[in-house]
């Protein structure tokens, strides 16, 4: 099985436009400082449509969250 890591591919305008678009919606749902489980599902729900998650997604999150709320810790909002 061969396993594709980030990086080895240049992103097609398509993947980039999702990964922006996954960006957005991290962006969106951290602006107050919490995430609700309406939000958890929207983002679940994007990076599963093509039914697979990859490096460049969780990647993206990752760096989205980081920029947004630097060391403060994520609050969760499921009320």
């Amino acid at each position: 099985m061969e396993i594709e890591r980030s990086g080895q591919h240049e992103l097609s305008a398509e993947e980039q436009a999702h990964l922006e678009k996954l960006r957005h919606l991290v962006e969106s749902a951290l602006a107050d400082g919490k995430v609700s489980e309406t939000e958890t599902q929207a983002i679940r729900a994007l990076i599963h449509a093509d039914h697979q998650v990859t490096p460049e997604e969780l990647q993206t999150i990752r760096s989205t969250m980081k920029a947004m709320l630097g060391d403060a810790t994520l609050e969760y909002d499921w009320s």
